[in-house]
Order: structure tokens, then sequence, then C-alpha cells
């Protein structure tokens, strides 16, 4: 399983493929979520499960209740979402990903934490 953290804006997801790692990459396809009203959406991790379909953590925007923490499963081979959660802050409040990770039993773990003042 590999980890990796994506910097920045994420909501263009790229899965490449290299003979090496020394070859250049080629994309093998694209996925853009749009959480809808041109809000932000952003990844900020991600990981590979066992079968290499990529999990990939962050936050959204959905217009309604502020920023959510985002999780979603896309197919390694087509790209296509195979399932998605949002986590909610209480009170209305923002909430994003701190890191995920795979524990010893196969479960996904996602750390996150409340954006801004909670007093």
């Amino acid at each position: 399983m590999h980890v990796r953290r994506i910097l920045g804006a994420a909501a263009a997801l790229l899965l490449v493929a290299g003979a090496t790692w020394a070859a250049p990459p080629t994309a093998a396809w694209t996925e853009r979520h749009d959480g809808g009203g041109q809000f932000n959406d952003d990844g900020w991790c991600a990981v590979t499960d066992p079968l290499g379909h990529l999990v990939v953590a962050g936050e959204s925007a959905d217009g309604i209740g502020g920023v959510d923490l985002c999780v979603r499963k896309l197919d390694r081979l087509d790209g296509h979402q195979i399932w998605q959660a949002r986590y909610v802050g209480y009170d209305a409040k923002d909430v994003t990903v701190a890191d995920i990770t795979w524990d010893l039993a196969g479960q996904l773990l996602v750390a996150g934490f409340i954006r801004g003042c909670v007093g």
C-alpha cells in the first residue's frame, strides 16, 4: 500500500503508471469531483487499498452546511466512484482531514479536525 499526500487544490485526480521509477508517468485515467455549486472540493490525502483502488480524503463544500470531511474510493481501472462518505461537523463547524491510513486489520482510519475556533 502506498501513501501519497496530495498538495494544493486536488479536485482533479490522476492515476499514473510508469514502467520504472525513472520513466515519466502517463495518465491512465482522470476523475473530477464537483460537490456542486462551484464550491471548493480539495483532496489532501490518498492511499491505495490491497486491490489497488485509490482512497482519497479531503474536504468538500456542498453549499448547505459549510465544509465537510469527505472520503471517496475510486476504481483503479477507470476511476469511477465505488463509495463516498461525508462527515459533517457539529453546530455547522467546518471539518477537514488530517491523515488517512490502514490499520493491521485492514480497516481505513481517518483523522480529521474542526477548522477554526470551536469556542
